[in-house]
């Protein structure tokens, strides 16, 4: 996840130019959010280790560690349920925006109940004041984690069916998420069926929130829409997002790569290469892959509208595959 408050410095000359638009390009500068929520004073965080606790939630382990947070699994003192917690990093714990921004995932993830969207269940503070949320213990492995290895057609359409579903129902209840890219999507295989999650809300805003840092803008560079990189996402943004990452998980290749401020000019205004012109697909693969990279946000079809389809066109190429078999 990339976040710039100036959109002027993406065109700036000071700019590193990243050698892989997909990880390098995933960089967690800062986060922009309202600075008129008071918080508790808290002091300074110390980082957890297995057997400390954060209210009833004993930790058995470490999951994943970004920049921002860290992630343990955890586990209820009585009930004995499994979950994640999302635990602030320790020299941000006293940062009032930062605990703003984490609280406000939360309030975002409770809009949207749905199968294929982790579930945050509550947003705290531990007894020394670090802020952390509760959420959904999710097991499976990242996009980013199997995509390396090559996906079947069969298999890409109904991972991006499942997100487009998870993302339709949160665009229904009003929030963005801004940022869809493959580690942000957990996939697992259980009894024989794959079953997709839609992780990490923590750049995603509410369609009606109002413009409050002026140019400030988040996402990932190598599949942020046009309207996006103005600061203005909408719920077509994500719909181009999942584009992205369907033409990258089909051809090996982003739509576009580069600088970031390369990147830039290429969202806004080229066009990408046909993706069958780098491999073999369905027309109608390529037709939904293109149709999502519109440049014009109402020329997208709506997040409901693409789940269909890829659920039709998975359909469609598994029973092929069982004919051909």
């Amino acid at each position: 996840m990339w976040v710039s408050h100036d959109l002027a410095s993406v065109r700036g000359v000071m700019l590193p130019t990243p050698t892989n638009p997909r990880v390098a390009l995933s960089m967690q500068l800062a986060v922009f959010v309202r600075a008129d929520q008071t918080q508790p004073v808290m002091r300074a965080a110390r980082p957890r280790m297995a057997g400390s606790n954060f209210g009833p939630y004993d930790v058995i382990a470490p999951l994943a560690k970004g920049g921002m947070a860290t992630v343990y699994l955890a586990e209820h003192h009585t009930s004995g349920e499994r979950v994640a917690l999302k635990v602030l990093a320790p020299h941000l714990a006293t940062n009032p925006e930062v605990t703003a921004r984490l609280f406000a995932e939360h309030a975002l993830a409770s809009r949207t109940h749905h199968v294929n969207v982790v579930d945050i269940r509550a947003a705290r503070f531990a007894r020394d004041g670090v802020p952390f949320l509760v959420m959904e213990h999710c097991e499976g492995e990242t996009l980013a984690e199997i995509a390396g290895e090559g996906l079947a057609l069969p298999m890409i359409t109904e991972i991006c069916a499942q997100v487009a579903a998870g993302l339709s129902a949160m665009h229904a209840a009003g929030v963005i998420h801004c940022d869809v890219k493959h580690d942000n999507v957990l996939v697992r295989v259980v009894d024989g069926e794959l079953r997709v999650k839609v992780i990490d809300l923590g750049v995603s805003r509410a369609v009606d929130e109002p413009a409050t840092d002026g140019d400030a803008i988040a996402g990932t560079p190598w599949c942020m829409a046009p309207e996006q990189w103005a600061g203005t996402p909408l719920p077509a943004s994500d719909v181009y997002a999942l584009g992205c990452l369907l033409y990258e998980l089909t051809t090996g290749t982003p739509p576009f790569d580069g600088s970031l401020p390369e990147l830039m000019t290429a969202h806004l205004a080229q066009r990408p290469a046909r993706p069958s012109w780098l491999a073999p697909m369905p027309i109608e693969l390529e037709r939904i892959i293109l149709r999502a990279l519109a440049k014009d946000p109402a020329a997208r079809p709506t997040m409901l509208a693409m789940a269909d389809d890829l659920f039709a066109l998975h359909d469609a190429l598994t029973s092929q595959a069982l004919r051909a078999g």
